[in-house]
């Protein structure tokens, strides 16, 4: 910790080589009049808002780069004297930060973050005027002195200490600290490595993290300089309840564990110079000097023994600490998951005997509806029934331009087509077909003699086979079969072949 102090310490003495100041520092006319005092301000209300606005800029930027929130009017004096010519207009200026609640008086700061309500509600209804009427009654009697008092009055500039809060929050949310409780000390030299920032105003964004409920802080007991002795982080999304007595246990323990664990380093590295010093004593053949050493060193042993497993005991506890605040952390979700599926039930009024109503209805409903769906489709309109073949092919031939005769085989065709020859009819027309046995030849001569004779219907030779083809061409339906002979028969509707 003290090389950092150190090295931000050297950072703050050169001031005057790095502080960024602005460009119109180095222009003597534009710095002279904004050294002056402030004239007022209805003779010219943009020089005075510019001259105003410069000065407040200015104190930021100083705060920010010193690392301190904190400052008085005599410091603001001292580092920005320019070439001898003192700032005359700082009293104004402070004056106007302090109506706008850009700065406040620190020790009023301090009082409204560290103390409880009686404490705030004495200092500013009975402490406050007492003190108000005392500083002009020692103003009346003696302004030298007072005006002294007003140079030392310290300050806060509330934006800055903003900031710097918001970066030593950040990291806090890192490791080590994150969920855990560290001592005051550890969690300087973190911020101080990481960060060019005064001790005081380290200790002033922890208070104020702790008085924003991001932080809690354990103040050491019987300190009359209020020092802070723990720090604790909590957990995402985890209450900030304050660093109980569990807090400080564990607190111990791994303190207590820092400090086995640097003894038996010591130790280790004791014995290990023991060695050292007995082989150099055993090389010199002196037996006597050796002995001795390797007495101590089996003390040394046995004590590292012990205190070994001292550390292994306080590891052990400590992971059963862990382990068992987890463990309570499932329980707790295990609670509040059972609640809340509890009142969603209450709610969706969700049990036993509602879920078995609802269930039989929708069997019941979806048995109504395959019901409803085979009714329908058993069901047959006839809507074509109540049309006449006949008129509708009409109606079409008289659209198309179609004579009369042609309607009148249109009404043949369909009525053929409506009539359907059964097997039984098919074979007594087929019975009755008479086939002369004559070549081609014969027949021929017989008809040059005109002998037109036909055998009786005893005579004719049944020539049903197989029929394979029933066709309607016009007035007849022919029925195609196979003789004897293979040869194909056309069989008319009026037994013609």
């Amino acid at each position: 910790m003290s090389s950092v102090c150190a090295q931000n310490q050297k950072a703050a003495n050169k001031f005057e080589d790095n502080f960024p100041y602005p460009a119109c520092w180095q222009d003597n006319v534009r710095m002279g009049f904004l050294l002056s005092t402030f004239r007022e301000r209805t003779v010219n209300p943009e020089s005075f808002d510019s001259k105003l606005q410069f000065w407040t800029n200015l104190i930021r930027d100083y705060c920010e780069y010193k690392g301190d929130a904190n400052f008085n009017k005599e410091e603001l004096k001292i580092r920005f004297t320019r070439n001898g010519h003192v700032p005359a207009c700082l009293d104004t200026v402070l004056s106007n930060m302090l109506q706008l609640k850009i700065i406040c008086a620190s020790e009023d700061y301090k009082l409204n973050i560290n103390s409880n309500w009686t404490e705030w509600a004495l200092h500013n209804f009975i402490k406050g005027p007492f003190l108000w009427v005392y500083g002009t009654l020692k103003f009346w009697l003696n302004p030298n002195e007072m005006t002294a008092d007003t140079h030392r009055i310290e300050y806060v500039h509330m934006d800055v200490l903003r900031k710097f809060c918001m970066q030593v929050y950040e990291l806090l949310q890192k490791s080590p600290f994150k969920g855990t409780v560290q001592p005051y000390e550890v969690f300087i030299e973190e911020v101080l490595r990481v960060m060019t920032i005064s001790e005081n105003c380290i200790k002033m964004c922890a208070q104020t993290l702790h008085y924003e409920r991001k932080i809690d802080l354990l103040y050491k007991l019987g300190d009359s300089e209020n020092r802070i002795q723990l720090i604790k982080v909590p957990m995402e999304n985890e209450p900030v309840t304050g660093i109980n007595e569990n807090d400080i246990v564990i607190h111990k323990m791994k303190a207590v564990r820092m400090t086995l664990m640097e003894q038996l380093r010591d130790i280790e590295v004791k014995i290990e110079e023991i060695k050292s010093s007995i082989r150099k004593y055993l090389k010199e053949n002196n037996r006597r000097m050796a002995k001795p050493l390797l007495q101590k060193k089996h003390l040394l042993e046995n004590t590292h023994k012990k205190q070994s497993l001292a550390l292994q005991n306080i590891e052990t506890l400590l992971l059963s600490v862990e382990e068992a605040k987890h463990n309570g952390i499932i329980l707790d979700a295990y609670k509040s998951g059972s609640k809340a599926l509890q009142n969603i039930f209450d709610t969706s009024n969700l049990n036993n005997d509602t879920v078995t109503d609802i269930v039989a209805d929708v069997n019941e409903t979806i048995e109504t509806h395959k019901e409803i769906g085979d009714i329908l489709a058993d069901t047959n309109l006839n809507v074509s029934d109540s049309y006449d073949d006949n008129d509708l092919e009409r109606e079409l031939a008289q659209i198309t331009g179609e004579n009369v005769e042609t309607e009148t085989k249109i009404d043949k065709t369909i009525a053929y087509e409506k009539s359907v020859l059964t097997d039984d009819q098919l074979i007594n027309m087929l019975e009755e077909l008479e086939v002369e046995q004559k070549s081609p030849g014969e027949t021929e001569r017989s008809q040059q003699l005109k002998k037109p004779s036909r055998k009786p219907k005893g005579d004719k030779i049944p020539i049903l086979l197989h029929a394979f083809a029933l066709i309607s061409i016009d007035n007849d339906v022919c029925v195609f079969t196979k003789t004897e002979k293979s040869l194909p028969i056309c069989i008319s509707r009026n037994n013609r072949l």
